[in-house]
Order: C-alpha cells, then sequence, then structure tokens
C-alpha cells in the first residue's frame, strides 16, 4: 500500500508509520508536525494551537 502525505508526497520512507496522533493521518518527514513527543498533520496541529499558519520547522538543541 502506497500511503501519500497530504501534500501529495510519499508518507513512507525513512519513517514507517508516521502520522497524526490525532486523525490518523499518514504524514511525510517534511510536513509532520512534532509537539512535545507527539506527531500531528498540519490541520490537526493548527486546530491544536488555534492558528492558521503553521509550519513544520528542524529539531533544535538547547545548550
Amino acid at each position: 500500500m502506497d500511503e501519500r502525505c497530504g501534500c501529495g508526497g510519499p508518507a513512507r520512507g525513512a519513517f514507517p508509520g508516521l502520522g497524526c496522533l490525532e486523525c490518523g493521518a499518514p504524514c511525510c518527514p517534511t510536513c509532520a508536525i512534532h509537539l512535545e513527543s507527539a506527531t500531528y498533520c498540519r490541520r490537526c496541529a493548527s486546530l491544536l494551537l488555534e492558528t492558521t499558519t503553521i509550519r513544520a520547522a528542524s529539531p533544535f538543541d538547547l545548550c
């Protein structure tokens, strides 16, 4: 089964099974929104954060 992310790209790859905690939609590593230790699709993340604009950001480390 070739699952597709909302962006149209393949959701499988480096992170098999990556998907939204809320709705279960498959997410590609580029579109997945990581909040705390959970992964969300853009739609669910925007609903949780009560905003219309949301972008995935690269992870960072605090020194």
